[in-house]
């Protein structure tokens, strides 16, 4: 019967403050889901060590050495963005923390104005891709545009998108009703379900949601049509009232 000794219980120590102050560097990331099945395989490799199945140690060994592998090559641009922004880039702002929509009369505000925003800009044919924050953070992103920290108001947001304006083509990250930055670079989708002929503007939008839990709303500068991606998924050219339920819906803290 193998008996723990002072040894094992001071690596345990070690493993355990390693493994938690590395999820809470990179909490609201996509990096945190991955980590977590590595970790369940540290562990499971451990109680296997521990319990004197030598037999296995050679799968956990492997097994451990294809899925570290397999994330560097799939999470090279996330781990490349994360290191340089969290070693050259601190938190400036106070409207970089708190809780999402404490205040229901702010929340239904804001979501009108959504709407207006998104009626205005259909209706003159002005292309927008809109992002809202919600659990995850969006830091990283907000890193890649132009930092604004304003309130957010159909005004304000129409006049980024006009052609006219240098931030037009990237994309505006809400949080709350706060307007945090405009021509933001997104990842891309690579792929689109039922789409063969999609624009930056939609695979950017439906790229985001697949890396993070945020919403997006895109108008496309073609047809003027509204369309709305959460999880991956992208809702095609919705109505401002289907939009209004949708974000009622959709954006609280999940």
């Amino acid at each position: 019967m193998f008996a723990l000794g002072w040894r094992h219980i001071l690596e345990l120590i070690v493993l355990y403050c390693f493994v938690f102050y590395l999820l809470r560097f990179l909490h609201g990331t996509p990096l945190v889901a991955p980590l977590n099945f590595l970790s369940f395989i540290f562990i499971a490799a451990g109680v296997s060590n521990f319990a004197g199945l030598k037999e296995l140690n050679f799968f956990w060994k492997v097994l451990l050495a294809g899925y570290v592998a397999s994330m560097l090559i799939v999470f090279q641009p996330e781990i490349r963005r994360i290191y340089t922004n969290r070693a050259y880039h601190r938190e400036t702002t106070p409207v970089m923390s708190g809780l999402l929509f404490h205040n229901e009369e702010l929340r239904g505000k804001l979501i009108d104005d959504l709407v207006i925003t998104c009626q205005t800009l259909s209706r003159k044919k002005i292309g927008a891709l809109i992002v809202l924050e919600r659990s995850n953070s969006l830091k990283d992103f907000i890193q890649t545009g132009i930092l604004i920290d304003a309130v957010f108001s159909p005004e304000l947001a129409i006049s980024i998108f006009l052609v006219e304006s240098p931030l037009h083509d990237g994309a505006i990250i809400l949080r709350e009703n706060r307007l945090l930055a405009a021509g933001c670079i997104l990842p891309l989708a690579e792929v689109v379900e039922g789409k063969k002929l999609v624009g930056t503007r939609h695979r950017a939008g439906i790229g985001i949601t697949e890396q993070t839990d945020a919403l997006a709303i895109v108008v496309s500068e073609e047809t003027g049509k509204i369309s709305l991606a959460v999880h991956g998924k992208m809702a095609w050219g919705i109505e401002t009232p289907a939009l209004k339920k949708m974000l009622k819906i959709l954006y609280r803290k999940v």
